[in-house]
Formats: structure tokens, C-alpha cells, sequence
């Protein structure tokens, strides 16, 4: 007899071997000793900031290390779908990065430790956005009102712009690595499609609204293409040319989507999906040149 709870754990069995397929050994690889990292990060280089709001809550955290510079930049790493702050934990190990930056990492809302208003999950684009702008201020204040520097991975790739065109008054420059820009490109795929018609009891609720989220980027990027076209702050984009999550051909869209932001394209060959894991001196290398153009008021 198949029970809901056995149809559900096979159902989970043949999405995680189809995922894992698509990922790759080395990034599931990177996902392994990112757990590690995260756990030892956790337990004594970051600070949690916790913002209570009237309908739920906002969760970051910061480096620890003492004496906060605020004569340094601000980088803010958004996380994609599913996910929290610590898929960027091992860049709060990077000693070049913490001498020159002031580092926190977000949890967005209904990940990690924040939370959302209401019963239904934020999953568009622009509600993310919404429930974020709290937190872009807290940061921003801490740093003695110093514009901040986002950097955004896969879903969090797609998110930085709507943050950036929702709050410049906070945010100076975005960073995206590896995020869905084109709503043609970001079509969900039929794995996203069949989840979606699935009882939610029948789903681990992280899995539910991760697809959720996965099937709204395309509407939500297709709402927002008008928005992004104003956009006139520093644009990096370094997409791996192997992504089997996100389609490459989005950023190749980018000179269309940003046409009067100051705009580089990186193209790592060979590089998947996660490449804030797989290739962090990229990163670095993109978070560096665009603080250093801020700081010049110079073109790429």
C-alpha cells in the first residue's frame, strides 16, 4: 500500500537525484564543506542583528571582529532559493575581504531566522524587496549612512536589482553572480511545474516554497524589466558558463535589461551554479573592482 508519507519520501528521492545530476559532483562537494564552514563561522565570527518589526522579523549577521570601520564599505550577500546567510559564510574567513569591507549576509524573508507577515509566503521579487527595506536601513545606519554594496547568488542575483532600484538611497553598486535577469531565460523547468501540482502536506514546506519562489521569478522579472532599465549604479554580473540552474544566456541579456547602468560582464569557463562556493577569488576580484570604481567615479 502506498502511503502519502512513502509517496512523498520517493517523490523527495527523485527530485534530490535529478537536482544532484544537474549540480554536479564538485558542487555538491562545495554544498558538503559549506555546512562545515557555516558551523564553524557560526561560532565565533559573526554577530546576529535581529530587527522586530510590528509583523515579523529580520534576521543578518555581521562580522564580529571588533572596532566596525565605518570608514569601509558595507557588502550585503543575499542568499537564493532555498537557503540562508550562510551560503556565504566563508567569505566572513577571508582576510582581505575583512580588512577592506564591512561584511554582513541577510537572511531573506521566510528563510533562516526571519520571518514574513501574514499567512501567504513572499514569493515575488517585489514583495521580497518590500519586507526588506528594514533591514538595507539598519545596515546603512550602522555604517555612519555609507551606501551599500550588494552581492547576489542565484535568486538573490535576481533580487538585487529590484533592491537597488526600491532603495538607492541605500544601496551604490549590486554584484550578481549566477541570477535569472531575463524573463524569457527564466522559465521554471518541468521538475518546478510538477512540484507545483503536488499537495503542500506531501512536501517538506522548504522544498514548497522554494518552488513557489523558483516559479515566480519569470512573471516577477517580466514586471520588473522597466524598472531595471533605469537603473543607473554599477552593475558586475559573473556567470558561469556550465550553469545548469540558470540559464547563461541571461546574463549574455544583460546589455538590454541595464541599458544605462554602468555594466561588466564576467563569463567564468566551465564554472555551475554555485560559484559564490566553487569560486570565491572571482567574487572577491568583482566586489573589489566595483567598490574601487565607486570610490574613483571611473568606468570599467
Amino acid at each position: 500500500m502506498i502511503t502519502p508519507k512513502l509517496m512523498q519520501l520517493t517523490l523527495i528521492s527523485l527530485i534530490t537525484i535529478f537536482i544532484s545530476a544537474c549540480s554536479g559532483t564538485e558542487q555538491l562537494d562545495q554544498l558538503k564543506r559549506n555546512e562545515a564552514i557555516t558551523e564553524r563561522v557560526s561560532q565565533n565570527q559573526i554577530s546576529n542583528h535581529i530587527i522586530s518589526l510590528p509583523s515579523y522579523q529580520l534576521h543578518y549577521v555581521s562580522s564580529s571582529k571588533p572596532n566596525l570601520n565605518q570608514d569601509k564599505d558595507s557588502l550585503v550577500f543575499v542568499h537564493g532559493t532555498p537557503g540562508n546567510w550562510g551560503a556565504f559564510s566563508r567569505y566572513f574567513e577571508d582576510d582581505t575581504l575583512l580588512s577592506s569591507f564591512n561584511i554582513n549576509a541577510l537572511d531573506r524573508p521566510g528563510w533562516g531566522a526571519s520571518s514574513y507577515p501574514g499567512k501567504r509566503f513572499p514569493t515575488s521579487l517585489s514583495s521580497q524587496s518590500a519586507l526588506l527595506g528594514p533591514l538595507l536601513e539598519d545596515v546603512w545606519r550602522k555604517n555612519n549612512e555609507k551606501k551599500i554594496i550588494l552581492i547576489g547568488h542565484s535568486l538573490g542575483g535576481s533580487l538585487v536589482p529590484k533592491l537597488a532600484a526600491d532603495y538607492p538611497h541605500f544601496i551604490k553598486a549590486i554584484v550578481i553572480l549566477a541570477g535569472d535577469l531575463d524573463p524569457v531565460m527564466a522559465k521554471a523547468r518541468w521538475f518546478n511545474d510538477l512540484l507545483s501540482f503536488i499537495p503542500n502536506f506531501m512536501i517538506p514546506d522548504a522544498w514548497y516554497n522554494s518552488n513557489a519562489e523558483v516559479l515566480d521569478i519569470a512573471p516577477s522579472l517580466a514586471n520588473l524589466q522597466s524598472q531595471f532599465a533605469k537603473i543607473t549604479m554599477p552593475i558586475t554580473i559573473v556567470q558561469g558558463t556550465d550553469d545548469s540552474l540558470v540559464r547563461p544566456g541571461s546574463a549574455a541579456m544583460a546589455e538590454k535589461i541595464f541599458p544605462n547602468a554602468q555594466l561588466k560582464i564576467v563569463w567564468i569557463e566551465g564554472a555551475g551554479h554555485v560559484i559564490n562556493m566553487t569560486h570565491p577569488k572571482e567574487v572577491n576580484a568583482a566586489i573589489f573592482e566595483i567598490a574601487k570604481k565607486q570610490a574613483s567615479n571611473t568606468s570599467f
